[in-house]
């Protein structure tokens, strides 16, 4: 999905003929036995579609909530700041079009390495918080513009540490971009001194 997105092309629609397919009947898996009484090392699949848009797509495409928060911390420079500021909105509802276009995230080499990076981090981590239990089994679907902690605390038939645990990937993805923004930054300084 983030490739596609680094050269302008939205990923999402791009991949969602194959992801889907793919991990929806794992997320109706999970519902079913959810909904049957199962006790959580019932539920059958860690990954399912759900899951990927809690760990992987929150923000938006490349996890960009993370850098908004990046920016709006750590940015000097105020044409960031601006772009951040109007993305916030948008990206609480999962739409980053304003930071993709805005920054821009499409064929900058500084920034898309994060914008690959961090949607990968973040559900590695998400599978690992499943996994061992912290964070219980994404069990119902929810529509993809629900915003973030919210998303995790219904995905996970309200459990707090589905919020929680999206709170851990959202502070993550800021880590990932901070290092990254700030190199952008120094680039861009350059670049207006030239």
């Amino acid at each position: 999905i983030s490739l596609f997105w680094c050269v302008g092309i939205h990923g999402n629609n791009m991949v969602s003929a194959v992801k889907e397919p793919i991990f929806r009947p794992l997320l109706y898996a999970n519902t079913a036995a959810y909904t049957a009484g199962a006790a959580q090392k019932d539920i059958p699949y860690v990954m399912n579609l759900t899951m990927i848009q809690m760990f992987g797509e929150f923000g938006g495409s490349g996890v960009t909530i993370g850098l908004v928060i990046a920016i709006l911390i750590f940015s000097k420079r105020e044409d960031n700041r601006t772009i951040a500021g109007i993305s916030v909105v948008p990206g609480l509802f999962n739409i980053n079009e304003t930071m993709t276009f805005g920054v821009p995230l499409v064929l900058n080499p500084i920034l898309d390495i994060p914008f690959i990076l961090a949607p990968v981090a973040t559900v590695i981590i998400g599978y690992i918080l499943v996994s061992t239990g912290f964070c219980p089994h994404i069990v119902l679907e929810v529509p993809w513009t629900m915003p973030p902690v919210l998303f995790g605390f219904v995905a996970t038939g309200g459990s707090p540490m589905g919020a929680v645990s999206q709170l851990i990937v959202i502070a993550l993805s800021v880590v990932i971009y901070t290092p990254f923004l700030i190199a952008y930054e120094k680039f861009q300084a350059k670049q207006a001194a030239e």
